[in-house]
């Protein structure tokens, strides 16, 4: 019998090497492809358009036992709205602790009184512990302007507005309050307002409101991280 010998194929070395090159740009050519085909998959779904959803606080219900001491229509010893109700003139309030501020477009006596022909300038600072304010008013040109700094972490206290304000107040307070957002975005409510000490409206201080009209009065906003920046003009109209 005849003992079987092995075949042996010869391959040239030149060829053996260009297979083994071809061989491997082909795999890193896939792992490519796989890798941009992920990569552009990642970077679609980044690109794609976010939705905004819209916050609000219908839900808000009150638990003043009394109206007659709620902080914006009633009489209360912590709210300065008794006070200034007396003021044909707008200001802003701090939710989160009912801190009154005046713009100082008018000059008014201890009583509340107008002070007609009054001119001159005043200049306030100050800090409740819930914000920080300077306050600069210009009787004689009837324009003011108040920088208001709030803490870095702020959040809107609801339970300081539902114990202290009537459903009515409460309601108009809540609708000042509505604001956008996109998902999963971490954003909260600017804990402030703007009202109008003649007929106790209440205007959104929420960012994406830049200029309104109060009656007369012209207000501009500007916003920038924790940094709330108002300026009102007194515009009445020509006769």
């Amino acid at each position: 019998m005849h003992e079987k010998r092995k075949k042996y194929y010869h391959i040239r070395k030149d060829l053996f090497w260009y297979t083994i090159l071809l061989a491997v740009s082909f795999l890193i050519g896939y792992a490519i492809h796989q890798h941009h085909g992920i990569f552009l998959t990642h970077s679609l779904k980044a690109d794609a358009p976010k939705e905004r959803i819209e916050i609000t606080f219908d839900d808000l219900q009150s638990s003043l036992k009394d109206i007659s001491t709620c902080y914006l229509c009633g009489s209360s010893d912590y709210s300065m709205m008794d006070y200034y109700r007396k003021f044909d003139t707008v200001g802003l309030i701090s939710l989160n602790d009912w801190y009154v501020l005046d713009f100082q477009l008018k000059a008014y006596d201890e009583n509340g009184n107008e002070i007609p022909n009054k001119t001159g300038s005043n200049i306030l600072f100050g800090n409740t512990g819930e914000i920080t304010y300077s306050s600069h008013g210009d009787v004689s040109r009837r324009m003011a302007e108040i920088d208001i700094t709030l803490p870095e972490n702020y959040k809107l206290n609801k339970r300081n507005l539902t114990d202290h304000l009537c459903q009515s107040c409460l309601d108009k307070v809540a609708a000042s309050l509505e604001y956008w957002k996109y998902e999963n975005e971490k954003k909260e409510p600017i804990p402030l307002c703007l009202v109008d000490f003649k007929t106790l409206d209440i205007y959104s201080l929420q960012d994406y409101y830049r200029s309104i009209f109060i009656r007369d009065y012209y207000v501009e906003m500007d916003f920038e991280n924790n940094s709330v920046e108002i300026k009102v003009f007194y515009l009445p109209e020509r006769l």
